[in-house]
Order: structure tokens, then C-alpha cells, then sequence
């Protein structure tokens, strides 16, 4: 007798188990992109979303603006001076899809472009433009780095350039006897 009731409450529990492993909650702000066997299947809105456990994964994808803080950098301007920035960027997801599928990751990408890029601008100016005009350096930043990361699923919405440092050497010390 004591044998089918614990049968009963042991299949009870499994059942209940499996339930609560395949529920899962999407935040407000995010996207869950549903993987099976490493495709992708599905997208999900915020909300309870379900999964079948072991065979589905479902990962979670902030739609909200991320800061990648503080990002040096180290380029030469158009006079062969090297300077070392700290700048703060702005990046967000536009396709979950492709940021979750994306070698490497798309934050890693997006640090990789901003960086191309402000190296880029930084070789197009000498040294008295860029420490006059530091924070219209920057500006065209986001439009330069797109082909880069639109790949990937991301766009850099914003960058800040915090803070310019010059190592001064013997071709600038040159420069200013």
C-alpha cells in the first residue's frame, strides 16, 4: 500500500521539477533568443516564456544602452605625437539574434571598432587640434564604427572622451625647445 502513494508523489514531484525548469522569465528590457542544439529556434517578448529542459536554452539579450567604461586607448595624431585616451562608450543591441550568435562577442567587437575608429580620427590631427577640440573629436564616432559592428547586431550610441594623456618624449620635447 505504502509503495504506489510514494510512486505517486515521487512521479508528482518529477512533474512538478520539469515544470518549474521549463518556465523562465524574461525581463522587462530584454529579448530571450531560444537555442536548440545551438540554433536559433524563437524570440520572446518579456514575459514567462517556456523551454523543454535539455534540450532548450534560452538566453537573455538587454535591448537597454550598456557602458563599456573606461576604454584606453593609445594612437599617434597626424605630428607623430602618441597620446593615451580614456574614453567611455555607449553601445546597445539592435538584432539579439546576431549578438548572441556573433564570434567574438558583440561587446568585444564594439570595444575592437570604437578603438579602430579613434585611432583613425586621432591620426588625422595634430596635437594642438586635438587637445583644443577634444570633445569634437569624437563626434563622428558613432558613423564611423557602424559598418563594424552592424554585423554583429550592435550599434555605439554614444562616446565620451574622458580623459587625454600625452607622453612626452625626446621628438616632442624637440618640438617645444
Amino acid at each position: 500500500m505504502e509503495s504506489p502513494v510514494l510512486v505517486v508523489v515521487v512521479v508528482l514531484a518529477v512533474i512538478v521539477a520539469c515544470g518549474y525548469a521549463s518556465v523562465r522569465m524574461v525581463p522587462a528590457g530584454s529579448v530571450g533568443v531560444v537555442l536548440r542544439a545551438g540554433r536559433v529556434t524563437r524570440r520572446r517578448r518579456p514575459g514567462p516564456v517556456v523551454v523543454v529542459p535539455g534540450l532548450e536554452r534560452i538566453e537573455m539579450v538587454s535591448l537597454r544602452p550598456a557602458p563599456i567604461e573606461p576604454l584606453g586607448v593609445t594612437a599617434l595624431t597626424r605630428d607623430a605625437v602618441e597620446v593615451d585616451l580614456a574614453i567611455s562608450v555607449l553601445w546597445r543591441v539592435t538584432d539579439p539574434v546576431l549578438a548572441i550568435t556573433a564570434e567574438p562577442c558583440a561587446r568585444a567587437v564594439t570595444a575592437a571598432a570604437v578603438e579602430r575608429g579613434v585611432r583613425h580620427l586621432v591620426a588625422t590631427v595634430d596635437l594642438a587640434d586635438l587637445l583644443r577640440d577634444r570633445a569634437d573629436l569624437l563626434a563622428p564616432l558613432p558613423t564611423v564604427t557602424w559598418p563594424l559592428v552592424e554585423p554583429f547586431g550592435v550599434d555605439v550610441v554614444d562616446v565620451d572622451l574622458l580623459d587625454t594623456e600625452v607622453r612626452v618624449g625626446p621628438e616632442l620635447l624637440h618640438l617645444l625647445a
